[in-house]
């Protein structure tokens, strides 16, 4: 049986150089986690194509809310997909819903496109939009997405492990577990779905005493402290991986 692929979830190029020094196969680059997962900078792409081997999935989202964008919004996004793309993402990570929450297979269509030949990804909007896993999933296939990121529309992948698997079953398009997952339910959600790619975060707080004392608040509301911030853990998420390189193949 094939190995399991371990994706993880950076928000900056410190991440993305800690992910590849413990172990990861592959990484998606974000800006700002702390909203989901926004669109990272060339710079961010650059610095980390320069400095790591593996694969990087770029998010393509030019802002926090859903996934039904204005005509500005989405020419921002092929714009910021063309520029990824010569900067030397590998992938891109997108989504587009209608206003009722059904697939806009033509905004899809026309992204594709201009995203070429590099892997295509419908991240968590599937996990929102109303059209069902074995009518999709075939049509995502055909509009050129490789893969699906998915926490099988619940709140986490172990919650929706039982539409994971559908989705596997379904198989159309590759299926990347994320959202929850940890040490102590991977290997049970690789056994209960049948998918072999995994995706999460390991991150832990660091900070910055620059703004320590300040007036003024730089942060999102109601976070205790300006001063911290998240970043990837080495050991610990080198742990998890090792833990992922060892469970059984069946």
């Amino acid at each position: 049986m094939e190995k399991v692929t371990i994706e993880v979830c950076c928000g900056s190029v410190d991440d993305v150089v800690r992910a590849a020094e413990a172990g990861a196969d592959r990484v998606e680059l974000n800006s700002a986690l702390f909203v989901g997962g926004l669109t990272p900078s060339v710079g961010a792409v650059l610095e980390s194509k320069a400095r790591v081997d593996i694969p990087i999935i770029s998010m393509i989202r030019p802002r926090a809310g859903g996934f039904c964008y204005t005509d500005l919004e989405f020419e921002t996004m092929l714009r910021d997909t063309r520029e990824l793309a010569n900067a030397g993402a590998d992938g891109f990570a997108v989504g587009f819903l209608t206003a009722e929450g059904w697939l806009d297979e033509e905004r899809c269509k026309i992204w594709a496109e201009e995203a070429g030949h590099t892997e295509l990804v419908f991240h968590r909007a599937f996990d929102i939009m109303k059209n069902e896993p074995e009518e999709v999933l075939p049509l995502l296939a055909e509009l050129g997405f490789k893969r699906i990121l998915t926490s099988g529309r619940e709140p986490s992948a172990p919650a929706g492990a039982e539409m994971i698997r559908r989705c596997v079953e379904v198989g159309a398009v590759e299926v990347l577990a994320g959202g929850g997952v940890r040490a102590g339910n991977v290997q049970e959600l690789i056994q209960s779905t049948g998918c072999r790619q995994v995706h999460f975060t390991c991150h832990t707080k660091q900070s910055d005493t620059s703004v320590r004392g300040a007036k003024l608040s730089f942060g999102l509301p109601n976070l205790p402290k300006d001063e911290m911030f998240d970043i990837i853990e080495t050991e610990r998420l080198a742990d998890l991986v090792r833990l992922i390189r060892i469970l059984p193949k069946s």
